[in-house]
């Protein structure tokens, strides 16, 4: 049997993916479909077949009126009828290929159950998503069940595609039994639940191929569901008791994460614990219990700031168990000129007329100022607007569009401006650093060390300062939470291989205890390590901001070859890198920086007294 997709198929796929449906549409039916389904069909046909031949009426539901008025309430209409227009002409074993079709492909799933959502072109991120969600569950997975977090874009209709096709998909092929979605309130969750709900009642597509699924089933609340063909749905906010829960022997197979934080959360120290170390670590991470229940995590959402769970969950260093991936709603910026004259107009308060002015500006130039630009989404998010709201607002453009982690307009330098050689392969570095008459320097800023999972790091730097050049080499950097003990051995073992011409120890509060214990152990050892205590009143976004020069010019130089392939190195980097000086949760890094620098630099002048004139 030769035949052909759907003409409105043609406007979601290009040639080569309609080809490929195309070949798959046209194999033979009974390859396709078991021979239970068709059985199934064909009895569903003939049972109505024979009601019509004994029952010329039926009863339905009489409309409740309203008060006086005659006018019945309001009836949610079918949706998605145009779907069951544009496959009028199929036969009924085409209809049961398409179906079967959109099992292993939740993309065409999506395009012919929910044409009503899908308004606007498809971006990348939305194919992305469609096929890992669909790769991943089809396939299903490892036996421990797959975990990643996406980040996208604010506004880029992921929350349609997540939080309610693809519930939707596992319900009508039976893929989970237990399915819970979780937003960052119990109202959004609910509202996506909503969607579930109207889609399984008055889909017109739906409730002709998946009769068996669609309808309300025995529980219909506004927070759970369980459906006709016996899937429960459960919508939580965040925080939410999970562990533990079960819909008769099943426990949780699918955790849909839509959003589970909001700017009031990041914002909170002790929330942001909370929602992490707490409730997602040790509750909802154990969703599946402990009787092995292979369960899938998807979590979704914008990154809010570098403290959140979702910036957190795209760090193989903080979750190595995750797969991740982060999208940019602007892939390629303009470097036009003419921006910056279009933003005078847009920001000309003595013009009312600005927003149109800078408009037509836009379209006299449109060709000039789009060279070279590209973003991720062109139907739906496109240059012009996404310009306007970085414009109003660049640090929320920043984090919800770009999904940066920080505000590059807080951070004091950016990993572009720093310096970077090879110091295991540039012979003239090679040799520098085997000079031993170029003096080695030293810095700790120290920790407690109470916490072995999220308290404050120790940070120990390593320089080479060049006498001839004057150049600061960062040969080394040990960034790790430890006892102070384990800090004092640390320091001692780093002495024995780099004979510190001088060691700083910030010596504020506690910080005492530890110079003076180092000071103490390096005697009794006969190490005699020469340690200066630095007693710092300056505010320590100062301190940093005064080597900002130094790293911008090049003096200080980091090896490139550590930074690839040393975790610690590549993580102290990644503080320098986001420090703003603002509540910074991780600032070690450039703390210790700071000293180290402070303690290396040749004094300019020297100060004469009578005794050494």
């Amino acid at each position: 049997m030769q035949t052909k997709v759907p003409d409105y198929l043609s406007e979601y796929f290009d040639e080569e993916e309609l080809d490929k449906l195309s070949k798959e549409f046209s194999k033979d039916d009974e390859e396709i479909l078991t021979e239970e389904e068709i059985d199934l069909s064909r009895y569903t046909k003939e049972e109505k077949d024979l009601f019509w031949k004994e029952n010329k009426v039926r009863l339905v539901k009489r409309h409740r009126r309203l008060g006086k008025h005659l006018e019945p309430v309001y009836v949610e209409p079918l949706r998605n009828e145009e779907r069951v227009d544009d496959e009028r002409d199929l036969t009924e074993e085409e209809v049961k290929t398409l179906i079967k079709m959109c099992e292993s492909d939740l993309y065409l799933f999506a395009v012919r159950y929910f044409a009503h959502y899908l308004t606007r072109p498809s971006s990348e991120f939305h194919k992305y998503l469609y096929k890992l969600l669909a790769d991943k569950v089809y396939s299903g997975g490892n036996d421990k069940g797959v975990k990643w977090a996406i980040a996208a874009p604010r506004g880029s209709a992921k929350s349609s595609l997540v939080s309610c096709i693809f519930p939707l998909w596992c319900i009508c092929y039976n893929k989970k039994r237990f399915i819970i979605i979780i937003s960052d309130t119990i109202g959004q969750a609910e509202d996506f639940l909503a969607d579930i709900k109207r889609e399984l009642e008055f889909n017109a597509k739906l409730l002709r191929d998946f009769p068996h699924v669609v309808g309300k089933g025995p529980m219909w609340r506004g927070d759970e569901i369980t459906t006709a063909s016996d899937i429960k749905v459960k919508a939580l906010g965040t925080g939410s008791k999970i562990r533990g829960r079960r819909y008769g022997k099943h426990r949780p197979d699918l955790v849909v994460g839509d959003d589970v934080e909001n700017t009031d959360m990041v914002r909170s120290e002790s929330q942001r614990d909370f929602i992490r170390y707490q409730w997602f670590n040790k509750d909802l991470l154990h969703a599946g219990g402990e009787e092995g229940t292979k369960t899938d995590f998807f979590v979704v959402g914008t990154i809010l700031g570098k403290d959140s769970l979702l910036n957190a969950l795209l760090n193989p260093n903080e979750y190595p168990q995750w797969n991740s991936k982060r999208f940019k709603a602007v892939l390629d910026f303009s470097y036009s000129p003419l921006w910056d004259e279009w933003a005078g107009l847009y920001k000309d308060r003595f013009n009312e007329y600005r927003k149109e002015t800078a408009k037509k500006f836009f379209e006299d130039h449109k060709e000039e100022m789009l060279e070279g630009t590209e973003v991720l989404w062109p139907e739906g998010d496109p240059y012009y607007s996404l310009m306007e709201e970085r414009i109003s607002d660049p640090s929320s453009f920043s984090s919800e569009k770009q999904n940066e982690s920080v505000d590059p307009t807080k951070v004091l330098v950016s990993k572009d401006q720093l310096h970077f050689e090879d110091f295991s392969s540039t012979k003239k570095i090679i040799d520098i650093l085997e000079d031993k008459r170029n003096p080695r320097f030293g810095a700790l800023d120290p920790s407690l060390g109470k916490k072995a999972t999220s308290g404050d790091y120790s940070c120990i730097i390593t320089i080479v300062r060049d006498i001839k050049s004057g150049y600061l080499f960062v040969v080394d950097i040990s960034l790790q939470r430890r006892s102070v003990e384990d800090q004092i051995y640390a320091i001692l073992a780093y002495d024995d291989e780099y004979h510190y011409k001088l060691f700083a120890v910030e010596t504020n509060a506690f910080q005492y205890v530890v110079a003076e214990n180092l000071r103490k152990k390096s005697r009794e050892l006969g190490k005699y390590v020469n340690i200066t205590d630095i007693n710092v009143y300056q505010d320590k976004k100062m301190r940093v901001e005064g080597i900002i020069p130094l790293l911008l010019d090049g003096t200080i130089v980091f090896d490139s070859n550590k930074y690839s392939y040393n975790q610690q190195y590549n993580m102290a980097i990644e503080q320098l890198c986001t420090f703003t000086g603002e509540a910074d949760k991780h600032d070690d890094a450039p703390d210790a920086l700071s000293l180290v620098v402070s303690i290396a630099k040749k004094p300019k002048f020297k100060l004469v007294v009578s005794q050494n004139k």
